[in-house]
């Protein structure tokens, strides 16, 4: 009789969770500025609940030496050039496994920039904002910044906000200038896959555990998801910052494609055939050009995509592969080169040898 009510009652159930579900979706989309602010206050609530445990996961933040097993005296470290990688949402640490070796053998400082990923972009940008005044304390004068996906809006908000006021603080000589930012799948107009994040938040907290970093009130100090409201197309936060001049700075994006063609051999294709076949079909052979053109474009890395990459009078270089595979192997032990690596490298190095 028992089993008999509870299979009645499972379709009841999974209904409820739906219309639930339901019901907090469409909260969610039609007050986002508002649930931001509810998470904030969540996340401020249970830091002050647990200052100690607060203060312990702060010091897993800031600028930290790719290298740090090795010991640079100060005065090698100033003589090197260097180079800040900034990760983005969700990353457990492992975006730069490719580039940072490869920067750190070709004599640079290599600096990577933790931060409570999930918390607001312009929180994060004022930690990196902070982390920069100590480093033009210690003797640094000038770094390049690489960054990926949402680490790329986290520089463009500390660079360009009044706020921070970057530009008078560098002539006041209180931060280094920052003399190249390259961008790597950073989706500059918001991305949609942005409300999935919980997948990467479990993925982030999984790679905590294994460094025994994680508790419940770790998960909150993180951030309480409101990084995923400032990712959203139309955000208050990218309305605010795509407002704004770019940074007067050389900079270069990098944005993955993921279907099998590219844009200029989808272009070279149409002007084959439009040479095989009679004058009244070339419209069409066009049409089905630009076509295949806009469904790259859609696709992007498969997060990101090249429309959302894309920003008006900045350099933009596209690369096979996805959002995590142009920059970085899978497994560590494959011998692959990832398709952003060389052209990173090469960008950094083009640089240098322009300056005096």
């Amino acid at each position: 009789m028992n089993k008999k009510i509870n299979k009645k009652l499972w379709p009841w159930i999974i209904g409820l969770v739906l219309l639930l579900f339901g019901v907090w979706q469409f909260f969610s989309n039609t007050y986002k500025e508002e649930e931001k602010i509810l998470r904030t206050q969540i996340r401020k609530t249970v830091k002050e609940m647990f200052p100690r445990k607060a203060a312990e996961f702060s010091q897993t933040f800031g600028l930290f030496l790719f290298e740090e097993d090795r010991k640079f005296s100060k005065e090698e470290i100033l003589a090197r050039k260097t180079v800040v990688l900034i990760h983005g949402l969700d990353d457990p640490g492992k975006v730069w496994q490719n580039l940072a070796p490869e920067l750190a053998k070709d004599g640079y400082n290599v600096l990577l920039m933790e931060y409570p990923n999930d918390q607001p972009v312009v929180e994060s940008s004022q930690l990196f904002f902070e982390e920069l005044q100590e480093l033009k304390e210690f003797g640094i004068n000038q770094i390049s910044i690489v960054a990926h996906s949402m680490g790329g809006l986290v520089c463009r908000e500390m660079l360009t906000s009044p706020e921070f006021d970057y530009y008078s603080l560098v002539n006041e000589d209180l931060l280094p200038e920052v003399v190249r930012f390259i961008m790597v799948g950073t989706p500059n107009h918001g991305s949609q896959m942005a409300r999935f994040r919980l997948f990467g938040e479990v993925r982030d907290h999984i790679a905590r555990l294994s460094k025994g970093e994680v508790t419940w009130q770790a998960a909150i100090f993180d951030g309480a998801g409101e990084a995923k409201i400032d990712l959203l197309p139309e955000s208050l936060f990218l309305t605010e910052l795509n407002s704004r001049p770019h940074p007067e700075i050389d900079m270069l994006i990098i944005a993955g494609i993921t279907s099998p063609w590219q844009e200029d051999d989808i272009n070279g294709m149409v002007t084959d055939v439009r040479k095989e076949v009679p004058e009244d079909q070339q419209e069409l052979v066009d049409d089905i050009g630009k076509y295949l053109i806009e469904m790259t474009h859609e696709l992007g890395d498969g997060l990101v995509t090249l429309e959302s990459a894309r920003l008006e009078g900045i350099p933009l270089q596209t690369v096979e592969g996805t959002h995590l595979s142009m920059i970085r192997n899978i497994t560590t032990n494959s011998r692959r080169v990832p398709p952003a690596v060389p052209i990173i490298i090469e960008y950094l190095e083009k640089g240098e040898k322009q300056e005096p």
